[in-house]
């Protein structure tokens, strides 16, 4: 008995069980996963914050550039359609933009003039100052003569999408090409002869805007980029017309036809009137005259508006020539005098020989024209180049087409080009085979048209019916050689150093 109480007193403590000593440290590591795993939580979440604010900020740069980019281009156009005016100081004398209308003044005239003389002191804030900071004798985009005062460019915004906006000035140097590498610009130019002739180059300031609450005040906007694009002068024509007229192929004339030459073509005081093929036949049909400028208008300078003011401008018999008129008739050869070049050396590409571009490139010219498919349009406020694609090229009659000061370059490639009696044109007419390749341009007229500058048959003449008439004006062809005359610099394209301007 003794003993089993002793053992009743005796308690065996049972053993802790294995697993509910592993489901403490269970419960202890799913906390410390569950801390670290709201840890990565919390900086993924952070992360990816911070990255989408980056890529917002890369959208909104890459808005902001594009509008640049955009205004830039729209600046090169602006330029471009005042390319006649961009180095003038005549006023009310450019189309502007009505039907007949020229009250237009160039971009140096005195009382309304869009360039100013940068400071000598511009400083970061002012166009002409920045990085790169403008060469002496710099002129800047300025239209009211105040160079504290920044105005921009005209930029078309209904373009761009809501909260964008573009501000945009430029920089004007004329070079001396004889001496590229001079370190200051060359002054303003004073004649008709040196603004066609100049050479420029004008930079343009873009700067775009994005994510604006106020397009009016580009202080609201949180993203800005800045483009600067130089362009210079690019005369369409390589090579001016130095005669009126100028033909590859025969010249099968019915009506009357006449040419006033250059007086000094061949030299100083030496006429020419025609220049063409060997192979041209002169005498093929229809009866032609060529005289002297003098002799045409009967007066021994050409009159202001270049145009003939009076019905009695005639060379040959019934004109003011009576007697140094050269005449040509089918079965006439006797008077082919010496103002008619036929060359053997005539150019094979008479399409390079005047734009300096192989004929088989002639894109890269159309590609800067403005293109028509025909010529209703056309009137006396139209100017520049003009490339007709059209089957029918039709300048009816009385109809005038550009202006002495702001003449066109008409390039037609179609089948038929028309000008009829009474039309005037200033400027040079290009008849145009192979656009597209293979096809034939051909030239034909009715009446009394004529045209003052200089007419180039790089095609056919179909047929020249009553009076045509070719009167070259030295100041017209001037004037064309720099239509569309500026263009993009390769290379000079960039986005660092533009200045910091106050708008």
């Amino acid at each position: 008995m003794k003993q089993i109480n002793i053992l009743r007193n005796y308690q065996i403590k049972p053993r802790k069980s294995r697993n509910h000593q592993r489901g403490g440290l269970t419960i202890f590591s799913a906390i410390l996963i569950l801390i670290l795993m709201t840890t990565v939580l919390v900086y993924s979440t952070r992360t990816s914050v911070f990255e989408s604010r980056i890529s917002g900020n890369e959208v909104k740069q890459k808005e902001a550039f594009d509008i640049a980019e955009a205004a830039a281009d729209q600046g090169m156009m602006y330029v471009l359609a005042n390319s006649n005016a961009v180095l003038s100081s005549r006023e009310n004398v450019f189309p502007d933009g009505t039907a007949s209308s020229f009250t237009k003044d160039g971009w140096f005239a005195p009382g309304n003039a869009k360039w100013a003389l940068c400071p000598a002191d511009p400083g970061v804030t002012h166009p002409c100052g920045g990085a790169v900071p403008a060469k002496p004798g710099s002129y800047f985009y300025d239209t009211n003569a105040d160079a504290t005062t920044i105005e921009s460019m005209p930029v078309n915004e209904t373009v761009f999408p809501p909260g964008r906006t573009a501000r945009m000035s430029a920089l004007l140097c004329f070079v001396d090409l004889t001496n590229p590498m001079a370190l200051n610009c060359e002054g303003p130019v004073g004649t008709v002869e040196e603004e066609s002739n100049s050479a420029l180059m004008i930079t343009l300031l873009s700067y775009g805007y994005s994510d604006c609450t106020d397009v009016t005040d580009v202080s609201t906007c949180t993203a800005e980029a800045r483009v600067a694009m130089p362009i210079a002068t690019d005369k369409v024509l390589a090579g001016s017309p130095t005669v009126p007229l100028v033909a590859k192929t025969t010249l099968p004339l019915s009506g009357t036809f006449e040419v006033v030459g250059n007086p000094n073509g061949g030299g100083v005081g030496v006429s020419l009137t025609s220049w063409m093929n060997a192979s041209s036949d002169l005498l093929s049909g229809g009866s032609w005259q060529t005289c002297e400028m003098q002799e045409w208008y009967h007066t021994t300078e050409a009159p202001e508006g270049v145009a003939c003011t009076d019905n009695n401008c005639l060379c040959g018999p019934g004109g003011n020539d009576t007697t140094h008129f050269m005449s040509y008739k089918k079965g006439t050869e006797t008077n082919i005098s010496i103002d008619i070049i036929q060359d053997p050396d005539f150019p094979d590409d008479l399409f390079e020989f005047y734009f300096g571009v192989p004929r088989a490139e002639y894109m890269k010219i159309k590609g800067t024209a403005k293109q028509i498919t025909n010529c209703n349009s056309l009137g006396p406020s139209s100017s520049g180049l003009f490339w007709v694609n059209g089957a029918s090229c039709k300048i009816n009659a009385g109809t005038v087409v550009g202006s002495p000061l702001a003449p066109v370059i008409l390039v037609s490639a179609a089948t038929d080009t028309s000008i009829n009696g009474g039309a005037e044109i200033f400027g040079v007419v290009y008849i145009f085979d192979d656009d597209p390749p293979g096809s034939v341009a051909k030239l034909s007229s009715t009446g009394g048209a004529k045209i003052y500058g200089a007419v180039i048959i790089d095609g056919e003449i179909d047929n020249l019916q009553g009076s045509f008439s070719v009167i070259y004006n030295s100041a017209v062809i001037a004037a064309a050689a720099g239509i569309a005359g500026v263009g993009a610099v390769n290379g000079g394209w960039r986005d660092f150093g533009l200045p910091d301007i106050a708008w």
